[in-house]
């Protein structure tokens, strides 16, 4: 029996990690079985696949996790309107008696 090692992470993380571990063995099973001179070319096509499937499901996992987070928050409140365009400051004033140096 291999050793083992026990970790902690959290629950919602579990079926990543149990998936990531299985691809794994995946990929140690095709590069045992795969016919000689062609290990790196099937298991690198395998990895692709399965990978972007991992990578999307990650993606999915994230962009619902945010999305879950915005709705507890509610609505953005929406910009606040402006009445008209009109200055604020007061004007220059420049002193023409005496010379500039």
């Amino acid at each position: 029996m291999k050793p083992t090692v026990t970790i902690e992470i959290p629950a919602d993380c579990e079926a990543l990690v149990r998936r990531c571990l299985a691809l794994q063995e995946e990929m140690r099973a095709l590069a045992l079985s795969a016919p000689a001179g062609t290990v790196l070319d099937a298991c690198e096509t395998a990895i692709l696949e399965k990978g972007r499937d991992l990578q999307l499901s990650i993606l999915d996992q994230a962009v619902a996790q945010r999305v879950q987070d915005a709705e507890k928050k509610g609505r953005r409140s929406e910009a606040a309107t402006v009445a008209g365009s009109r200055k604020t400051g007061a004007k220059l004033r420049v002193n023409t008696s005496r010379p500039l140096a």
